[in-house]
């Protein structure tokens, strides 16, 4: 069984076939996240997605520019006005200085967003878009306890993305049909409107009354909170459980924008958001017998941000709302507080909680974002079920040199509920990097609630980059001790572009996993081999490997 793993293991890295995971620094930074075992797989694989083919910010409508999930209404306001009167933006350095954005937030954007130009100095290239396609196919097979199992995807894209986009999206699991998705949208250039048929995700307001795609349950820095809507958007995804099947369209009408969209077997609505200079305010009503109200209001230092909404089919009102004070550059301190009664029906809802649903929750947040440093705390209580519960988390994120990078985290949480009322996590992780391509990750892991546990993994990779030719690999290999499943460890593991592996580790034993990566011209190669064993327990539990393979073209 080793024997067989390994060489798969060394075939992936002679192959050299999927890419390095480095976006995930700017995704944290992005959605609020404090670190990737906080987001998804759809998650990932939009992200992915956008720096396989980043947003031509030069090329792109203020509606495409909306609806890519990148930038706020007002951002993608900020960055049309700018074309319109100085001409195209050509680095980020220039993308900082416009509104709404800021050094540190154009930073986070760069792997997401391209500066191409055909215009001469002081012109917009927003005329002069191209057709692309880009073609995904992807193939998974896995060994637990003697039984093979797999499954498979296809992703297919195509369009002028600043005028138009095609998509589809299908997936085989064991024991399942196929699965489809798919979707088609339109943009508006001299008249700003957005049209979209098929699969679509929905973005509102603090995501109290909709929100569909990713969310975050629990406060994970001061970023967090504040949620920054997109409204509409097409969804190209192999996991499209979260979006709405139907149809959508939007149009901004000067510092208006009206949206309304039909999702097949779960409501229809419409929301009209008004842009300012200072923030934004919404309406937004759902034939489900739901509307909402929200805004995000900028005075000075100061940003106030809430949503309230009534749900009139079973009278309840829920309610979230806070504010931010930014009093230097990479300092933030904000607090907020919700209620969202068991009455309220939040089946569409995405705001922040700390359980998995906007219902049956009140609680209060604080946060503080100062420099390398976040730490948070966020007290929840669920009346109904009789249940609370208290987290506390710290991060500390110092680059210690150029080729140096280290990562604290610390983590309380308490539920007097549970037979384990307590669970304290820490974490260190250090990353040294080299001119040459050479790359060293180590990380430990502790964990105290039932009893206690320890993980750590050590990961040295090489990745060359030039014009022509792109490749890199990473091996990891992993030693664990968790005798109780209440301390579960849950890491992040590097995987193929789209993919997403957060494994939770129980029971004694280690793992390995090789992960490479090719790209010659307009091909990317990529394949993940792992397995895990269980030397070290005197109870048999059942090894497990895999292998992933796959190929992705863009024309």
């Amino acid at each position: 069984m080793w024997r067989k793993t390994l060489l798969a293991a060394a075939l992936c890295v002679l192959s050299a076939a999927a890419p390095a995971q480095e976006i995930v620094e700017s995704v944290t930074a992005l959605t609020g996240a404090s670190g990737p075992e906080e987001l998804d797989e759809e998650e990932i694989e939009r992200w992915s997605a956008l720096v396989a083919r980043p947003v031509r910010i030069n090329f792109a409508t203020e509606a495409r520019l909306a609806s890519c999930g990148l930038f706020s209404r007002y951002q993608a306001a900020s960055v049309a006005d700018y074309r319109r009167s100085s001409g195209d933006i050509l680095s980020l350095e220039e993308l900082a200085l416009l509104d709404g954005f800021g050094e540190e937030a154009a930073r986070a954007l760069a792997p997401f967003v391209s500066f191409e130009t055909r215009a001469s100095p002081g012109s917009s290239s927003l005329e002069r878009g191209r057709v692309t396609t880009e073609v995904l196919a992807r193939s998974v097979l896995q060994l637990s306890e003697g039984t093979r199992s797999g499954n498979h995807a296809f992703k297919a894209r195509t369009g002028n993305e600043d005028r138009w986009l095609l998509s589809v999206a299908a997936k085989k699991t064991p024991g399942e049909s196929w699965s489809l998705s798919g979707s088609s949208a339109v943009y508006g250039r001299r008249l700003p409107f957005e049209l979209v048929l098929g699969d679509f995700n929905t973005r509102f307001g603090q995501g109290l009354l909709l929100w569909s795609g990713f969310s975050l349950s629990g406060v994970q820095s001061a970023a967090a909170m504040d949620r920054h809507p997109s409204g509409l958007s097409p969804a190209w995804t192999l996991s499209p459980g979260s979006a709405h099947r139907g149809a959508a369209a939007d149009l901004t009408l000067g510092r208006f924008v009206l949206s309304g969209f039909w999702s097949y077997g779960k409501c229809s609505g419409a929301n009209l958001t008004w842009l300012a200079r200072s923030g934004q305010l919404g309406l937004t009503a759902l034939s489900a017998g739901r509307a909402s109200f929200d805004w995000r209001w900028s005075f000075g230092k100061w940003d106030f941000f809430g949503e309230v909404a009534e749900d009139f089919r079973n009278l309840a009102t829920a309610v979230v709302t806070g504010a931010a004070w930014n009093p230097a550059y990479r300092v933030r301190l904000a607090a907020s507080v919700r209620g969202y009664p068991a009455a309220f029906d939040g089946s569409l809802a995405g705001a922040l909680r700390s359980s998995t649903r906007s219902a049956d929750e009140r609680g209060a947040a604080l946060a503080l974002d100062y420099k390398a440093l976040t730490v948070t705390a966020d007290v929840a209580v669920h009346l109904s079920k009789a249940t609370s519960q208290s987290k506390v988390v710290a991060k500390y994120a110092p680059q210690v040199t150029e080729s140096l990078s280290v990562v604290l985290r610390a983590v309380t949480r308490y539920r007097p509920q549970d037979t384990s009322a307590w669970r304290n996590e820490l974490r260190a992780e250090a990353t040294l990097t080299a001119p040459d391509g050479l790359s060293l990750k180590g990380c430990a892991s502790f964990c105290k609630s039932a009893g206690f546990a320890w993980l750590t993994y050590v990961e040295p990779g090489y990745k060359i980059e030039s014009d022509k030719l792109r490749w890199s690999v990473y091996l990891r290999g992993t030693a664990f001790v968790v005798d109780k499943w209440e301390d579960r460890i849950y890491i992040y593991e590097r995987d193929i572009q789209g993919a997403f592996s957060v494994p939770a580790y129980y029971g004694r034993g280690c793992s390995l996993s090789a992960v490479a990566s090719l790209k010659i011209k307009k091909i990317t190669l990529g394949a993940r081999a792992y397995a895990t064993a269980y030397p070290g327990m005197s109870g048999a539990k059942p090894s497990k490997s895999g292998l992933k393979f796959q190929i992705q073209m863009s024309f």
